[in-house]
């Protein structure tokens, strides 16, 4: 790398892991509170696919930017760029759990992309280290999400009761009933 990218490289790394606080912050919030499983759900959802669209354009950028492909490489690149976005519409849409399943699945085989893409074309050599740093980033927190099950009621549906009080707790007993 040369003194002339450094600043390239740094910045990138930098506005990249900024780009991932949210997902630590939704994930994270799900984690240590779990009364926050469904208000973290959608906007965690939301925007894992907004970065899985925003991934998919890089290559779009990447096809008018390469000099040695072919006209068919380039427009094989560009139709490819569509389909993150056509997958995070289509997490947006599923239900919970399978939303999260088909955002991580989408940013690993993009990946996978990327890395065909990296062995074909010249592309800088820190742009796979970093997307893997990214990629990680927001697949871990969009798996810690499914783990704890975002987007789900949490099991106790009152703050203070463990489903563990003596089954003489009025406010667990269901109406009585005299015969």
């Amino acid at each position: 790398m040369s003194a002339r990218t450094q600043p390239l490289v740094t910045s990138a790394l930098w506005l990249g892991i900024a780009g991932l606080l949210p997902f630590f912050f939704l994930a994270g919030a799900a984690l240590i509170d779990p009364r926050l499983r469904l208000a973290v759900h959608m906007p965690l959802v939301a925007y894992g696919a907004v970065i899985l669209a925003f991934v998919g354009a890089l290559h779009w950028g990447i096809a008018m930017m390469l000099p040695n492909a072919s006209n068919g490489q380039r427009i094989f690149l560009m139709a490819w760029s569509v389909v993150p976005a056509l997958l995070a519409w289509a997490a947006v849409l599923l239900p919970a759990g399978s939303d999260l399943a088909l955002l991580i699945a989408a940013f690993w085989v993009h990946f996978a992309f990327d890395y065909q893409l990296a062995l074909q074309q010249p592309v800088p050599r820190w742009y796979l280290p970093l997307r893997i740093v990214l990629t990680l980033g927001a697949t871990l927190s969009l798996a810690a999400a499914l783990a704890v099950g975002t987007g789900r009621e949490p099991a106790s549906p009152h703050p203070f009761f463990t489903d563990t009080e003596a089954p003489s707790c009025p406010a667990l007993r269901g109406p009585e009933v005299e015969i």
